[in-house]
């Protein structure tokens, strides 16, 4: 009775960590799209982005040539 208890307590216990750790990581086209609706001053390039909001923080979001994001560098003033 003992292990069927236990082996029923550590599933119940991994079923949860399971289901609450998912859909919490943020791709990063995700956060550039948040940063671009926050900023203030958005300047585009051909493939670089140039995010500036009130606090004066700069962020640069560099693209490849596929499109996905290669590189992206915050500039705190």
């Amino acid at each position: 009775m003992k292990t069927i208890f236990k082996v029923s307590l550590f599933s119940l216990a991994l079923a949860a960590a399971m289901v609450s750790c998912r859909n919490e990581e943020e791709s990063a086209d995700d956060a550039v799209q948040e940063m671009i609706e926050n900023g203030d001053e958005v300047k585009i390039k051909e493939d670089k982005i140039k995010i500036e909001d009130a606090d004066g923080d700069e962020t640069k979001i560099k693209y490849d040539e596929n499109g996905n994001v290669e590189k992206i560098k915050t500039d705190d003033n």
